[in-house]
């Protein structure tokens, strides 16, 4: 297990330290000492795989340092104050600590730098990789050159001469943050400049420089080349890597950009603002094999890490690689029941749809209710579920129980309408459609989902007898009902004209009928159903022109005999 410093652990070992001598409390030992100026460099236990070649590069090269700068130049912080802090603190000193953790000791120890390392064994030969890291901020970091040898200590030997090389750049980094904090940006981008000449492969001022760039709002194309100047040496840099992906979206070069980005994560994979930032952005392009590649990955070499299983769901769910995001997040949520929210229920339901397994689908859903038994918007997706699954009756009942949580939950008596219409019943639909008003759901969705109830009765009317009245009277409820709430005018054009043409049919029907029945009170519907068809065909016209003048004209022929007939026919009443 690696080695992690604890704020808590920090703190109490900090003090620790002052009685230790690793920070010193005025006291000047006898040697000659650095003067309070003087930088100070800490170089960290570095990482290895059999526990000993790292630590033991790591001394060699403290060791060579400490000769190779004079004290007044660079204060190396010894081995012996390094392991004492390490031990006090209760961590294995063999043992390489996070990165987070070592710009931590690194500030605690008052380093102004640090050395972080790693040591292989390549056939007989040990390498070594390292990098010369800002104690202000880690992400600011300095590649070297790799070095080998025989040994771990004799490996180190080549990297002394990159260190004090790589250094060079450091006054003048210093100078181009302080130009820069009071806006004086050309002396920035001067000493930036100077320091990259008087050490070429620098990337520490070029960070600097790429910062003035940003803050004086430079071209897009100005930001990518400096930040390409820095990735040229160290590919993994995230600064050059964050800001060249904003630079390339900025220029439309969405390709780019991502690649970027996935880059960016590989450097950081557990951090969940980015994680979702690359996933919104591969998403967009639908990029997906780099991105399952690299977290695919990342969780085989962190086994047990929920962060990065959490962020492999995501990009499987978002890729379309349903089965695998389904078992992926069943794992996730073994791993941390924290995790089981309501917005996991809802993609894990959504995942087994798509799936093809609705009833999975529906019971990802249930017990998602069984958790969160208060949440509405749970409750209301479960209903969908279920209607999805066949369960149409069953959805009623949770859609209800929605509502009785939150009566004002945008479309649930809308929802609770579209269920009893697959039912084949619509006086219920009518009534769900009417709370729906009253409960202030989008007022075009619920007309038009009455006119299409209405214009479905119409048609079977049609179809079936135009010559039956009933038939017709059956839709003109939902037609009236979509007339008094849509808002869209094309949408109510449509409504009138319907009611106008089943009134003429129930007018037509009741009038032929009239000689045989001699009912005043069917040649007064008749009359009212005439009325109608003349007022709603005229105001809803425009739905169909030719069609509408044959009504109007025919209705010109039948108004006079059904006016005589309620005459005659209800003449004593």
């Amino acid at each position: 297990m690696k080695a992690r410093l604890h704020t808590r652990s920090l703190a109490t070992v900090a003090v620790a330290a002052v009685a230790l001598g690793v920070i010193p409390a005025g006291a000047q030992p006898p040697r000659l000492q650095p003067g309070p100026n003087t930088p100070k460099m800490l170089v960290q236990v570095f990482r290895s795989a059999d526990k000993v070649a790292g630590p033991e590069a790591a001394d060699a090269l403290r060791d060579r340092l400490t000769r190779a700068f004079p004290p007044r130049a660079l204060h190396v912080i010894g081995r012996e104050d390094l392991i004492q802090f390490l031990q006090q603190s209760g961590y294995d000193p063999t043992m390489q600590l996070s990165r987070s953790d070592e710009a931590q000791l690194a500030k605690i120890m008052r380093a102004d730098d640090y050395i972080r390392g790693q040591v292989a064994k390549v056939g007989d030969v040990y390498r070594v990789d390292a990098w010369l890291v800002l104690t202000r901020d880690n992400s600011l970091s300095q590649p070297l050159p790799p070095a080998e040898g025989s040994s771990p200590s004799r490996a180190v030997q080549g990297l002394v001469k990159s260190i004090q090389d790589a250094r060079k750049q450091l006054d003048n980094e210093k100078k181009c943050i302080d130009f820069a904090r009071v806006d004086k940006y050309a002396e920035a981008v001067k000493a930036a400049d100077e320091g990259i000449a008087d050490y070429p492969n620098a990337t520490l001022v070029r960070y600097c420089k790429l910062n003035v760039l940003v803050r004086q709002k430079a071209s897009n194309k100005d930001l990518i080349a400096m930040a390409d100047e820095i990735l040229a040496i160290d590919a993994n840099a995230k600064a050059a890597l964050a800001i060249a992906a904003d630079a390339q979206q900025a220029e439309g070069n969405v390709e780019a950009a991502n690649t970027l980005l996935v880059r960016l994560l590989a450097t950081d994979p557990t951090n969940a603002s980015l994680a979702t930032r690359v996933v919104d952005a591969l998403a967009a392009s639908r990029n997906w094999a780099v991105a399952k590649e690299i977290v695919t990955k990342a969780v085989i070499e962190n086994p047990g890490d929920v962060g990065l299983v959490s962020l492999q769901f995501k990009i499987l769910a978002a890729s379309g690689d349903f089965r695998p995001a389904i078992a992926t997040g069943e794992e996730m949520v073994q791993m941390d029941t924290s995790l089981a929210d309501v917005a996991f229920f809802q993609r894990l339901s959504a995942l087994y749809a798509a799936d093809s397994q609705p009833q999975k689908a529906a019971e990802a859903a249930a017990r998602g209710t069984r958790k969160f038994p208060n949440d509405a918007n749970l409750w209301q997706f479960y209903a969908q579920t279920l209607k999805n699954s066949g369960q149409t009756q069953q959805s009623i009942a949770a859609a209800k129980r929605a509502l009785e949580i939150d009566p004002k939950i945008p479309s649930g008596w809308t929802q609770i309408a579209v269920a009893y219409n697959e039912l084949n019943e619509p006086d219920s639909a009518l009534i769900a459609l009417r709370m729906a008003k009253a409960a202030g759901d989008n007022a075009d969705q619920v007309g038009t989902f009455a006119l299409s109830i209405g214009n479905k009765l119409y048609q079977a009317a049609a179809k079936e007898d135009p010559k039956v009245a009933a038939s017709f009277q059956k839709a003109l409820p939902y037609l009236h009902f979509a007339d008094s709430t849509i808002t869209d005018a094309a949408s109510q054009g449509n409504a009138k004209f319907l009611i106008g043409v089943s009134s003429y049919y129930i007018a037509s029907s009741l009038a032929q009928g009239l000689q045989a029945s001699r009912s005043c009170e069917d040649a007064m519907r008749a009359q009212g159903a005439a009325v109608n068809a003349t007022i709603y065909t005229q105001a809803g016209g425009r739905t169909a022109p030719d069609a509408a003048g044959q009504i109007l004209t025919a209705m010109g022929q039948l108004t006079p005999y059904i006016d005589q007939s309620v005459k005659t026919l209800c003449k004593s009443q």
